[in-house]
């Protein structure tokens, strides 16, 4: 006899209801901050985990790509929920990462936003809108749109590295590359930075078209050495970016690949990128506090920034402090505090002041955004929403850009009704997406979802940048596709068997 199983409805009523009432005890003074903030934390852990082993059972291909389940481990339970553990370590070890062991009201608010926006996310992909949406009748007319062949075009790698190349190295001959270009060489070729960034990522896509290629079973020595060569491209590149996750997302890729080909857990790449970070936060952050003090710096040639990456290996300032490695990668994953901040902010300025960020003009205008040109619209927002956030919300006065959280963009939007349905709206997306296209089913679609799903599922502070990056990367990404894969023999086309629709 098969046990009962609860509709998503109950636990989510429960968790909206426990998270309510706690957030009620500790403004009233029942409870104190901290003991709710730590008891928001673990209700979010726990309602994430239950949910993440509901899409295991109910929809368990390639379950660990589903984009609910990525955006429900980082957006929610390591921004906001394993990071929450750095503010009961002592204060002296908080200092080292720039954080205070206080625990403020705004904090405890946050928190109840955070599991209205997880709840909202959660009801959403399994509301029976995004099931009607995903069916069976929709896949096969979505199915269409892709390649059935899994072999890529002889030229495709070439060109896609070629591009890629170009591109960067364009990048850092105009000073837009990486965390070595200024605010005010961003602003000056606006019209052009989101092409050489569009051109820049077609590295990740020969990555990908590489990997997968790789981790098939006609794999040869030619692919082999090509994703050698890829990989090693990627994460050079990656380090010259000054970005720590670039210098570990390739591995990433490669084990997202090799889980799509095989369905087993990739963990010798799982434990390359765990290494990779590491080794990121050694080489990259002594480099990023060079270029910070330096204000004659000047990063317009590769051998420039690799000087500098050199100067900052000699100084002994620029050194992270041993034993805090895996500490300051928490703190630099959690959002809580510095997302509290703008709710604080919110609260506090019922008009903000001039020359702040129209959010929900913005997220209406996303897909306008996406498709016409600055050199038209002239007043088209440059997409410094971090940097107002340093200035304006942190009062910092530094060329510096900080992420406020997703949360916090939505509850500027328009409070906790945009958190919920903001949230509501990308779970309805995320399920559509994952059955629509579903990766396992061939490398044409694997290509369009892997172009698709990080930016989509780990969510950005900017969430009009996440509506205008899917408007505008899935009509590319399914062009591109034909353009990579080569088209399937007749016979061969025949002989294979279509794809099984998936149950949505």
């Amino acid at each position: 006899m098969s046990r009962r199983r609860l509709p998503p409805l109950v636990p989510a009523l429960a968790a909206a209801a426990t998270a309510s009432l706690l957030a009620l005890m500790a403004s009233t003074g029942m409870l104190g901050a901290r003991t709710v903030f730590m008891l928001l934390t673990l209700l979010l852990l726990g309602y994430g985990v239950a949910e993440i082993a509901r899409v295991r059972r109910v929809h368990p291909d390639r379950w660990m790509l589903n984009p609910a389940v990525i955006a429900c481990m980082l957006v929610f339970c390591l921004s906001f929920g394993v990071g929450n553990a750095l503010f009961f370590l002592p204060a002296d070890t908080l200092e080292i990462v720039g954080l205070v062991p206080d625990v403020t009201p705004a904090m405890v608010k946050l928190m109840w936003l955070v599991l209205l926006g997880a709840i909202g996310m959660w009801l959403g992909y399994w509301s029976p809108f995004a099931a009607a949406a995903s069916g069976a009748r929709q896949q096969r007319a979505a199915a269409r749109w892709f390649r059935r062949s899994d072999v890529p075009r002889r030229f495709a790698l070439p060109v896609l590295v070629a591009i890629a190349l170009l591109a960067r190295l364009l990048q850092i001959k105009l000073g837009v590359f990486g965390y070595s270009s200024s605010h005010e060489r961003q602003v000056e070729l606006s019209s052009i930075t989101q092409y050489l960034g569009m051109g820049a990522g077609l590295g990740s896509v020969a990555l990908v078209v590489a990997s997968l290629d790789y981790f098939s079973d006609r794999s040869r020595w030619s692919v082999r050495l090509w994703f050698v060569a890829i990989l090693a491209i990627e994460v050079g590149f990656g380090v010259l970016s000054g970005f720590k996750s670039q210098m570990a997302i390739p591995f990433v890729i490669a084990g997202v690949c090799s889980y799509l080909q095989s369905g087993r857990v990739p963990r010798a790449w799982l434990a390359a990128f765990a290494v990779a970070l590491v080794l990121a936060y050694a080489v990259i952050e002594p480099f990023r506090l060079t270029r910070s003090a330096d204000r004659a710096y000047e990063g317009t040639s590769v051998s420039s920034i690799l000087d500098a990456f050199i100067a900052s290996r000699a100084s002994d300032d620029t050194r992270p402090g041993k034993g805090s490695v895996w500490i300051a990668i928490v703190a630099r994953s959690t959002l809580t505090y510095v997302g509290s901040l703008g709710i604080e902010y919110r609260d506090e300025h019922e008009e903000l002041p001039e020359g702040s960020p129209q959010f929900l003009a913005n997220l209406l205008l996303a897909p306008a955004y996406a498709f016409i040109p600055r050199s038209i619209w002239r007043s088209k927002p440059i997409g410094d929403l971090g940097l107002w956030y340093t200035q304006v919300v942190l009062g910092r006065n530094v060329p510096s850009s900080t992420a406020m959280s997703p949360v916090t963009y939505l509850y500027f939007a328009g409070g906790a009704i945009a958190v919920f349905i903001g949230f509501f709206c990308f779970g309805v997306l995320y399920r559509v997406l994952f059955f629509l296209v579903r990766p396992d089913a061939g490398a044409g679609r694997a290509l369009v979802y892997l172009a698709l799903v990080m930016n989509l599922a780990n969510v950005g502070s900017a969430v009009d940048g996440v509506l205008v990056f899917l408007v505008r990367t899935l009509p590319l990404a399914l062009v591109l596709q034909h353009l990579v894969y080569a088209r399937p023999r007749r016979r061969s086309a025949a002989l294979a068997p279509n794809a099984q629709a998936g149950v949505a």
